[in-house]
């Protein structure tokens, strides 16, 4: 009962996590366009238009049938309070910004908690910047749609779909070397129907990782080294993890030292580069200590592997390592091959930005992007809802985007992935492929003690691969 219930429980926090951020979203974000005036009281109000004018229009009709001069209209504030030079801190209601939104004209205050809004001047401020200009006009979902079915815009969303499948192909090859290194040789043919099928079982389990349990089963199957082919496939996860983390760190120090001054993305990007160099560094630390034995007893990690049950399997994980420290070479080049797959994922996201009518710098997709996929691949819930919305609202904020784009831009990520996962059916259906049971996946990392000839291990299993990538072993 106490397994079941930690199941059930896992099960609803996960989802939970999912139906809530995905909730808190949907509340953010309306079909039509948004304008914010101001009612009796001074204070900001948020109208609805009736259609869809131009983002630059003098006049604006709202839902009721009223028409506001441009004038009339504000802009969001960036932060909910405003210290002011005599060191009060007060409300801050809007913004009037210049029509470049680059300069701070006025600012809307409300001296009293919950009382009449107030203009004041920014020099009446102390030392306030604008980290987040927002537009007059609010970008619904449904400009973004009828924005992204005109003109040429269509192909840019073609685009963004037609090239996601070099990640496919990319990562195939990065596994496939990464599994050579532990003398296991798969035909590149089989390396990619296993990755596809992976691919087709992460669409429907927890994180955007979920199928690298199916993709380790079916790999540990073709082997007598069931460990070294389980390792394989996370140690393949995590090759792609930090090589993310690199690009995405890189970009952001470069946005950041490059960034002009009052640049509302350096500061979120400074961030992002100092948590990428902790994050690489970390790891870089950990595998010095875990490859040299005097820092592995000096940091005690050695008591603790000893300290572990099942030690035939971590002997056998440990020298797994010890292998891959043996073919270096392998290694790095399977890190390498790893940034054209972040790179397509990029560009397809910036297609797709670009259709949906974001006005972010190209640039800045380079830092953004990584970091909705990167927190997309935790397994807090499933295909990452909610938590990826969350960090692009967050990171597309910085150069004033809005929720309707920053939800645009994490469904197109996701649905552009989900509709080329959907293809590693075609493996799945043809070969026999299924989701491991229980008992099937704690004899994962067991190797038999009797492993059979790989060939002969191959022949065995070629039935559950479809006839057009059952090739024979090298």
């Amino acid at each position: 009962m106490s397994q079941k219930a930690k199941k059930w429980l896992t099960f609803l926090l996960r989802w939970g996590i999912a139906v809530v951020g995905i909730w808190w979203v949907l509340s953010q974000i309306t079909w039509r366009d948004r304008v914010t005036t101001l009612n009796a009281q001074n204070r900001p109000v948020s109208e609805r238009l009736a259609y869809m004018p131009p983002l630059n229009a003098a006049q604006v009709k709202l839902l009721d049938g009223r028409i506001l001069d441009r004038s009339e209209l504000i802009s969001l504030p960036d932060q909910k309070t405003v210290t002011l030079t005599d060191k009060s801190t007060v409300e801050l209601l809007g913004l009037d910004l210049s029509p470049d939104l680059k300069r701070v004209n006025r600012l809307l205050i409300a001296p009293a908690p919950g009382g009449p809004g107030q203009w004041i001047t920014p020099a009446l401020t102390s030392g306030y910047t604008l980290k987040v200009p927002h537009p007059l006009i609010e970008s619904g979902i449904g400009r973004m749609i009828h924005d992204a079915a005109s003109g040429h815009k269509p192909w840019l969303l073609l685009l963004a779909v037609v090239i996601f499948p070099i990640t496919y192909i990319v990562t195939s090859f990065r596994w496939h070397q990464l599994l050579r290194a532990l003398d296991i040789h798969l035909t590149l043919s089989r390396t990619f129907a296993l990755n596809m099928v992976g691919a087709f079982y992460n669409t429907f389990m927890l994180g955007s990782t979920g199928g690298d349990v199916i993709k380790a089963y079916y790999a540990s199957r073709q082997t007598g080294h069931r460990t070294r082919a389980v390792l394989s496939v996370f140690v393949d996860r995590f090759v792609g993890l930090i090589a993310l983390v690199i690009m995405g760190g890189a970009m952001a120090a470069y946005q950041y030292f490059n960034s002009p001054a009052g640049d509302p993305a350096a500061h979120a990007c400074g961030k992002i580069a100092l948590i990428s160099a902790l994050i690489v560094f970390g790891t870089a630390a950990g595998l010095a200590i875990f490859y040299n034995l005097t820092l592995r007893r000096l940091f005690g990690l050695a008591w603790l592997i000893n300290r572990f049950s099942k030690q035939k399997q971590i002997k056998s994980a440990v020298h797994t390592m010890e292998l891959y420290r043996k073919h270096k070479t392998m290694v790095l080049i399977s890190l390498i091959a790893t940034f054209p797959v972040h790179i397509t994922v990029v560009l397809s996201a910036m297609f797709a930005g670009w259709a949906f009518g974001l006005t972010i710098s190209p640039l800045y997709y380079f830092v953004a992007v990584p970091v909705i996929v990167l927190v997309g691949s935790i397994p807090i819930s499933p295909q990452g809802a909610g938590v990826m919305e969350y960090f692009a609202i967050l990171l597309l904020s910085r150069q004033g985007g809005t929720v309707s784009q920053a939800f645009a831009l994490t469904m197109s990520i996701r649905m552009v992935q989900i509709l080329w996962n959907l293809t590693g059916g075609i493996f799945v259906f043809r070969g026999g492929y299924h989701q491991p049971t229980e008992a099937e996946q704690q004899d994962l990392g067991s190797d038999p003690d009797n492993p059979p000839d790989q060939a002969a291990r191959a022949s065995e299993v070629a039935r559950d691969v479809p006839p057009f990538v059952a090739y024979p072993q090298r």
